[in-house]
C-alpha cells in the first residue's frame, strides 16, 4: 500500500517536490511520498495528495482537494486551479472495476470547481480519462471514466457526464445536464439546462429537451469563434439538412456534399455525422435552423 505522509521542510535538488519537501504547501497538506510537486506549485490545508500524482508549475490546489488514490496515476499540467472540495483521480464507478491501476491526465489552465469529481479511466474503457486545456468545470460536476474532454469546454454546475462521454472544444454544457455513457457532444455544440442527452449532439448545435435534440445552430458560439458570414450560411445549410429528418443521415451527407461549400467546419460535421455508434439527436421534423 502507497504510504501517506504529512509534508516536512526539506529541499531537494531538482525541479520538482517529493514527500519530504515544503515551500508552498500548508503543513496540514497529506502527501503521498510517490507524488512529484512542482516547486511552483501550491497545496493549500488539509488537502490529500494520494498515490503516484504529477502536479505541474503555477498549479493552485485549494483546501480539502482530494487528488489522486491508490488505484491509478493523475497526471496535472501547469496552471491548473482546483477549487475547494474536488476529488481528482478517484477510482472509476464500474461495476467490474477490481484491482486496477488507470490513468487521468489534465492538462493546462483549467478551472476545477467546487465539489467537482473526475474519475479515472477503467481497464474495459482504453485505461485513460482526459481532460485538455482550458476548460472550465464549474461546481459539483462530474466528469466519469473514460472521458475525454476536448479544449476550451465549459461544463457547468451539476452537470453530470457517465462513463466514455467525448465532448468536443469550444462546447457549453449548461447546468444540471445529465449525459448518458458513450455520448458524444461536438464541437461548439450547446447543449440546454436541465436536458438529457443519450444521443450524440450534431457539432455547431443548439440542443435542449428531456432528451436532448439539436434544435438549430449556435450562431452566437460561432461567431465568438470567428466564423465568417459566408461559412455560417454554408454550416446552416448543411445542418437544415441534417436536422431534416425526412431525410435518412446517408441522404442528409448526400445533400450536404452536392449543395455545400467542403470546407473544414463541414468536413469535421460530415465525419461526425457519418460515424454515431449512438445515433444522433435529430429532432421530429424538418430543421428550422
Amino acid at each position: 500500500m502507497t504510504s501517506i505522509v504529512v509534508y516536512q521542510t526539506s529541499v531537494t535538488g531538482c525541479g520538482h517536490r517529493h514527500a519530504s519537501q515544503a515551500l508552498n504547501i500548508h503543513p496540514t497538506a497529506v502527501v503521498s511520498e510517490e507524488a512529484s510537486i512542482s516547486t511552483e506549485a501550491e497545496i493549500g490545508p488539509f488537502s490529500v495528495v494520494a498515490g503516484r500524482v504529477e502536479i505541474g508549475a503555477h498549479t493552485v490546489v485549494e483546501s480539502h482537494v482530494r487528488v489522486g488514490s491508490l488505484y491509478g496515476e493523475v497526471i496535472i499540467g501547469e496552471h491548473n486551479h482546483i477549487q475547494s472540495g474536488a476529488v481528482v483521480g478517484g477510482p472509476p464507478q464500474h461495476r467490474d472495476y477490481a484491482d486496477g491501476f488507470t490513468r487521468l491526465v489534465i492538462g493546462r489552465r483549467n478551472r476545477i470547481g467546487e465539489g467537482a469529481t473526475i474519475n479515472l479511466g477503467s481497464e474495459s474503457g482504453g485505461g485513460v480519462t482526459s481532460v485538455g486545456d482550458r476548460v472550465f468545470l464549474m461546481a459539483s460536476t462530474h466528469i466519469g471514466h473514460d472521458c475525454r474532454i476536448s479544449d476550451d469546454v465549459v461544463v457547468t454546475n451539476l452537470a453530470h457526464l457517465g462513463g466514455h462521454v467525448e465532448v468536443g472544444r469550444k462546447a457549453v454544457i449548461a447546468g444540471m445536464v445529465a449525459v448518458t455513457q458513450h455520448v458524444r457532444i461536438g464541437e461548439f455544440a450547446f447543449v440546454a439546462a436541465r436536458s438529457g442527452v443519450n444521443k450524440d449532439i450534431l457539432p455547431y448545435t443548439v440542443a435542449e429537451g428531456r432528451w436532448a435534440t439539436s434544435r438549430a445552430v449556435n450562431k452566437v458560439g460561432l461567431q465568438r469563434a470567428g466564423v465568417s458570414a459566408v461559412e455560417l450560411r454554408n454550416i446552416r445549410r448543411a445542418i437544415r439538412h441534417l436536422l431534416n429528418t425526412s431525410l435518412t443521415v446517408d441522404g442528409a451527407l448526400k445533400a450536404i456534399d452536392e449543395e455545400c461549400d467542403a470546407d473544414d467546419w463541414i468536413r469535421r460535421l460530415a465525419e461526425f455525422a457519418a460515424n454515431s455508434p449512438r445515433g444522433l439527436a435529430r429532432g421530429h421534423g424538418p430543421a428550422g435552423a
